[in-house]
């Protein structure tokens, strides 16, 4: 015959189911509350990425727009880069013309009736002339008279020679002048004044 006892104190039982019941409800409600923080990092993470991706796609699209208005700038920038260089050369050309025109016009004012250009060649920087005169006196008149004209800047002294034309006897004479840059043949006021300082200068000396 075989007897059990039952040594357990009264209630234990249940204070032992009770605790295990609490430590269960415990551990669910942790794996409850990691559900949600777990879902709640994907939910979040997932709009953040999206709202980069937006700002990303927005972003490469001002930058697409910014390239075509700079290559659109690029463009443009070169026409008128073009245009530009265009209109410099029609400029250069006609500033080319300025010292030729107001060479021929001044010295068509200070030619003496007796004088005669039979050749002139000009560059930039220097003028050569060559012709025919009645005496050296009207030669050196000349070379006077284009000493003063607001082009030449130094007058080199005329190389004189005895001719004949048709049986007269004439001077033939040949001349350098050394001229004044383009600006300063355009600035007509400045050369003026450098005319007069110059032959003020001489007379000094003189």
């Amino acid at each position: 015959m075989v007897v059990k006892l039952d040594l357990r104190l009264p209630g234990k039982e249940t204070r032992d189911e009770r605790e295990s019941g609490y430590k269960h409800l415990l551990l669910f409600t942790s794996i409850f509350l990691f559900a949600i923080a777990t879902t709640l990092v994907f939910i979040i993470g997932g709009w953040q990425l999206y709202s980069l991706k937006t700002q990303r796609f927005d972003q490469q699209q001002e930058a697409d727009s910014s390239r075509g208005k700079i290559s659109m700038m690029d463009r443009e920038l070169g026409r008128i880069t073009g245009e530009m260089s265009k209109l410099e050369s029609k400029l250069d050309y006609l500033l080319s013309d300025i010292p030729s025109i107001e060479l021929l016009t001044v010295l068509a004012k200070i030619l003496p009736e007796g004088i005669t250009i039979e050749s002139l060649s000009m560059t930039s920087a220097r003028l050569s002339l060559s012709g025919i005169g009645k005496n050296e006196e009207e030669i050196l008149r000349f070379a006077n008279n284009l000493h003063l004209a607001p082009f030449a800047n130094n007058i080199s002294v005329p190389l004189i020679a005895a001719a004949s034309r048709n049986g007269i006897n004439m001077r033939t004479f040949k001349l350098e002048c050394t001229l004044y840059p383009l600006e300063q043949i355009i600035l007509r006021k400045d050369l003026d004044e450098l005319k007069k300082l110059n032959a003020a200068s001489e007379d000094e000396v003189l």
